[in-house]
């Protein structure tokens, strides 16, 4: 019963949301509506995780296929780039926490875990590891950042490109299917799968689609699979309604000075995402200006494919800038971070 009246709000709520011309309307919808539902009234619901789990493999799959063996080359070109886009926007992020810290008085460990875009899983992770964070006040801003990134990006990209050109963009796809190389992609996507989950890499299951699906397609040189416009809205509500539940407990744990603190941290977080995006399209005139807004916005790999997608950006340019900021992230900066901030707190005790 509570699986039925989670998946009728959800197909409702997007129903509206493409009715009244919203962008991502079968994320957005779900999302929002659950949230509100889940935050302000006494109804329970349920979403198996099984369902997050096909969402983001379709949505994997659908990233993967816009890889061609061109697009695979220009990642080498394109670098410099990603370095200099990551490594920005890493340091704002930072510097943007400790803004943080004096507006909403929050501890320097806490407000620095919570406003590096490092995901959500991977920076409690670390914030428990840490003695003087608060793990409940990251993994809010954390979860907060979902939303307001899902909500405010979206909207930022309609404003850049237009309605119409979004919505074109969803249905131009056509299905074609490549059976004996989507196999060879099957198992090789099972093996990348079980790597990352020994070593817990997160949003496996969107990871190793797009990885296994650039790796094929650029040793054959063809499209293994393109989705038609009915899985791209499946993936969507999929997801949509996992985020939507995932804040569950944001209400109770989010004071006034706390919310302003994180929309502020947020908003100047995106503002500056823009900033450099400008400078590069500035820099690279053969580029688009959304293409780098997207892949510097500090939202994640799925929510920024499924916005790709649907706007008809270039969608493996703005994934490989994701992928690159994940790795970093997973294996420089964020164990960087911790360090120095176990260091401090080594300091303060003594």
């Amino acid at each position: 019963m509570k699986l039925f009246r989670t998946a009728l709000v959800a197909v409702a709520a997007g129903f509206i949301f493409q009715q009244i011309g919203m962008f991502l309307p079968w994320l957005l919808g779900p999302m929002i509506a659950l949230l509100v539902l889940r935050q302000f009234t006494e109804i329970e619901f349920y979403w198996p995780r099984v369902f997050r789990t096909i969402g983001l493999i379709l949505l994997g799959v659908m990233i993967g296929a816009s890889f061609t063996r061109e697009s695979v080359l220009l990642m080498w070109v394109d670098l410099p780039y990603m370095l200099f886009m990551t490594v920005s926007v890493i340091i704002a992020a930072l510097l943007f926490g400790l803004l943080f810290s004096r507006m909403a008085n929050e501890s320097l460990q806490t407000s620095l875990l919570g406003s590096m875009p490092g995901g959500l899983s991977q920076m409690v992770l670390i914030s428990e590891e840490v003695d003087n964070a608060n793990v409940t006040v990251v993994s809010v801003m954390q979860t907060f950042r979902i939303f307001l990134v899902v909500t405010i990006v979206p909207l930022l990209t309609t404003f850049f490109v237009g309605s119409e050109t979004t919505s074109a963009a969803i249905q131009a796809n056509d299905f074609s299917f490549s059976p004996l190389a989507f196999s060879a992609a099957i198992a090789l996507g099972i093996f990348f799968y079980l790597l990352m989950k020994k070593f817990s890499f997160p949003a496996k299951e969107l990871l190793a689609p797009v990885l296994v699906m650039a790796i094929v397609q650029s040793f054959t040189g063809s499209t293994l699979i393109e989705m038609p416009p009915l899985l791209t809205i499946l993936a969507q509500l999929l997801v949509g309604a996992h985020l939507g539940l995932q804040m569950e407990k944001l209400r109770e744990n989010m004071s006034m000075r706390l919310a302003f603190a994180i929309v502020v941290n947020n908003v100047l977080l995106i503002a500056f995402t823009v900033f450099i995006a400008y400078i590069l399209a500035a820099m690279l005139p053969e580029y688009l200006f959304l293409d780098f807004f997207l892949s510097a916005a500090p939202g994640g790999m799925a929510e920024m494919g499924i916005t790709a997608l649907a706007a008809g950006a270039d969608v493996a340019l703005i994934t490989s800038f994701h992928l690159f900021r994940l790795f970093f992230i997973l294996l420089l900066a964020a164990p960087a971070v911790a360090y120095v901030l176990k260091k401090l707190d080594a300091k303060t005790s003594n």
